[in-house]
């Protein structure tokens, strides 16, 4: 919570609060009528923000293309009259508290502790629990399905609780579906004779995440199986396999030593039953994830936050058998050297890899965000790209996205977007102006961002109002508001 970013910032984590804000008011899609009457190709991606699309319901309706599961934590908190933006955070620690209960269930209270503390010095762990996104609350809803379905001592509960932990799970991230099979799987064997009843209870726990689930799906993209990221065969191939191993192999390497090759001996020194539980949701985890588009960036581990938790469980409880084995005297002192090293090596890794950083990274969103709300008209619309998401979020104002004009489109544009009572202006990142330059500036005018700025907000971004130019040119001063405004102005 201390260095969280609690912005609505790209594409992902304005998806999620945008969704929120939707399914709070008790709708799936954002409206946007102007898409019917605009005179120019694709005009219901122009208007679409960031983390949306269009429908393919209906072509003014546009819909996010995240999965609805956090998204209904966020707005369930809303209602609670508790921030949306601390629903990671809270599941961060309730990811936590989970791998505890998962460790001692396997090797002992010493296990779970550790477990616990070095879930927490896990870099991708700390890069992505500071985000509005999903893969914190993922991790966590199935680290419970499996610590519940493990707990021996309520027989007659545990199997319901397992399929409702596993049905917000669902919800969070519909493609790791089958590892639902594998938590039921466990409960029929360790069920014995009332194995039927134990899957019969699963599966009713299970039933609200999977109905609910395929009504939304249904209502957002016309399809019970449907998904905003477009078709299974467009995302998914074979052939990203082997790059997908390398690369998830050696970022592992990388963020968490060797470590965590323990993971495949704990079945044979620990409870058996409950390694060989962690160590199949892991491999599920994978597998799910081999196939998918091959990415670049190492956080892109956080698809396998269910794993790595697993594995940092089953690989702590080799570690302590070990100890209790070869140093039953010593085997606190042991494993709180072990921990120390790991811990130390982990969390000295996060700070190189910006986990510490995504606070000042991601504020000028909110910067950005905020302005529009509070300085411009009501009855502005914003020509930007990479803040359309956040633009949305907290402003509510329509966006445009410029990239999606042709590049002699954008006077047709701004002279359509005025006919219907609209001011436009153009919000764009500094990174950004080369490329808006390039794309509409040879058709001159406003193409050339040839004047200066309303606005410069945090020194990277740039508030353009386009009747501003003829007045320029005419000789006017164009005052430039810097935003935030200098502290004791």
């Amino acid at each position: 919570m201390r260095w969280g970013t609690f912005a609505a910032g790209g594409s992902d984590s304005s998806c999620y609060l945008n969704e929120a804000q939707l399914l709070s008011l008790g709708t799936t899609h954002i409206e946007q009528p102007m898409i019917l009457s605009a005179p120019w190709p694709h005009a219901e991606w122009t208007f679409t923000p960031a983390g949306y699309r269009p429908s393919p319901m209906r072509r003014d309706f546009l819909v996010p293309i995240c999965p609805p599961g956090l998204s209904l934590l966020m707005s369930a908190a809303k209602f609670l009259r508790v921030s949306m933006l601390l629903v990671v955070p809270l599941c961060g620690a309730f990811a936590v508290w989970w791998t505890f209960v998962l460790g001692r269930r396997i090797a002992g209270s010493l296990a779970g502790a550790a477990s616990a503390v070095l879930l927490v010095c896990s870099p991708v762990f700390l890069f992505q629990v500071v985000q509005p996104m999903s893969d914190v609350p993922a991790a966590a809803w199935w680290l419970c399905a499996a610590a519940v379905s493990g707990d021996r001592d309520d027989r007659t509960r545990r199997p319901f609780m397992a399929g409702l932990a596993a049905s917000v799970a669902m919800l969070i991230r519909p493609n790791l579906v089958p590892l639902a099979a594998i938590v039921g799987m466990y409960l029929a064997v360790l069920s014995g004779a009332r194995r039927w009843q134990s899957v019969a209870r699963f599966l009713i726990g299970l039933a609200p995440g999977l109905l609910g689930l395929a009504a939304l799906q249904r209502a957002m993209y016309g399809s019970l199986i449907g998904s905003g990221y477009g078709a299974t065969a467009d995302l998914f191939h074979a052939g990203n396999v082997l790059d997908n191993l390398t690369r998830y192999g050696r970022w592992l390497y990388e963020t968490h030593t060797p470590f965590l090759l323990l993971a495949i001996v704990a079945p044979f020194v620990a409870d058996r039953a409950a390694a060989w539980l962690c160590l199949l949701l892991a491999a599920g985890t994978a597998a799910a994830y081999l196939p998918y588009q091959v990415f670049n960036d190492w956080w892109y581990l956080r698809f396998l936050l269910p794993a790595i938790a697993c594995l940092i469980v089953l690989s702590t409880s080799t570690c302590v058998q070990v100890a209790r084995r070869w140093l039953p005297r010593y085997q606190t002192l042991a494993m709180a050297l072990v921990v120390a090293g790991l811990g130390a090596t982990w969390v000295s890794d996060a700070p190189t890899r910006s986990a510490f950083d995504l606070q000042r990274m991601e504020r000028p969103f909110i910067e950005a965000g905020t302005f529009v709300a509070e300085q411009l008209p009501d009855r502005a619309v914003i020509l930007t790209v990479r803040h359309s998401g956040s633009v949305y979020y907290y402003s509510r104002r329509p966006t445009v996205s410029w990239d999606t004009l042709e590049p002699g489109s954008l006077n047709r544009a701004l002279t359509f977007l005025r006919a219907q009572g609209l001011t436009p202006l153009v919000l764009i990142d500094k990174t950004e102006e080369p490329e808006f330059r390039s794309r509409f500036g040879a058709a001159g005018d406003v193409g050339g961002l040839d004047w200066p700025p309303m606005a410069r907000i945090d020194r990277t971004i740039r508030v353009y109002d386009p009747s501003d130019r003829p007045r320029y040119l005419s000789g006017a001063t164009i005052q430039t508001i810097e935003w935030p405004p200098p502290k004791g102005s």
